[in-house]
């Protein structure tokens, strides 16, 4: 089973570290082994945006043949379907499943509609990156 972090990054992060992946990388694993300190708290907001729940919500309902269970908590957004389950908070985005294909169609190509800018991280294979936005092209 995979499990990918997805991260609404700020946009000015985005460019600045588009080609610095692997920098952003060990910052966010740090961060996770040391989220209870104060300052990487401080540097994980600094670069990044509350997660976009309410249009990640509203695209994933808007396939419902695709549509198994969404669960709304306090803290927490659940989605689940045959082929993995997405948990999104605040601050992350977190999907468990069996390939990085089922990730692609179950998340990251519905994040190409969101406005943003995300970073995905698999910390247990060291697999990361930018999700690619949709290119929008203007007709004349």
């Amino acid at each position: 089973m995979h499990l990918y972090y997805v991260y609404a990054m700020k946009e000015e992060v985005s460019k600045e570290y588009y080609y610095k992946t692997e920098l952003l990388f060990r910052f966010l694993k740090e961060y996770h082994r040391n989220s209870q300190l104060e300052l990487y708290k401080l540097q994980f907001h600094f670069i990044t945006e509350p997660f976009p729940l309410i249009d990640l919500v509203r695209i994933l309902t808007r396939y419902p043949r695709e549509r198994m269970s969404l669960i709304h908590g306090r803290k927490l957004t659940k989605w689940v379907e045959k082929r993995g389950i997405i948990e999104i908070t605040n601050d992350m985005c977190l999907i468990q499943c069996e390939s990085f294909m089922e990730a692609e169609q179950m998340l990251f190509q519905k994040l190409r509609d969101i406005d943003g800018c995300f970073f995905i991280a698999e910390f247990h294979l060291d697999h990361y990156g930018w999700v690619s936005p949709q290119r929008k092209e203007m007709l004349l």
